[in-house]
């Protein structure tokens, strides 16, 4: 192989291995923004609300389906305000980029370990 050859190979590798340090990062800050101010209406033990709860895997596939378009819609939902969420649920300052942090994290199937 040529040195050429081997740049896309070494490139292929690097994404590989930084992908899921990044995925983890996301899943990091999404927790954060969760508990600090998500977990109020979407905390599992919240029967009061109707909002989909934390780790509910098939309510939010339901709201928001599997792929890109259906994730950007539940965000343009959560920044602009839905039914009873007010928008950003009610923290100005919150970025759009965290907001999908934290539905990313509220989507995942809870950690079993």
């Amino acid at each position: 192989m040529t040195m050429r050859t081997n740049i896309p190979m070494l490139a292929v590798a690097l994404l590989a291995h930084w992908l899921p340090a990044a995925q983890a990062q996301d899943a990091v800050k999404g927790r954060a923004v969760y508990q600090a101010v998500c977990i109020a209406c979407h905390a599992p033990e919240n029967v009061m609300v109707s909002a989909p709860k934390a780790g509910d895997v098939k309510e939010w596939a339901r709201r928001a389906g599997t792929d890109a378009a259906g994730l950007r819609q539940l965000t343009d939902h959560a920044v602009e305000g839905f039914g009873a969420m007010p928008p950003k649920g009610g923290r100005a300052d919150l970025t759009r980029a965290q907001i999908q942090d934290a539905i990313e994290f509220m989507r995942q199937a809870p950690n079993k370990g």
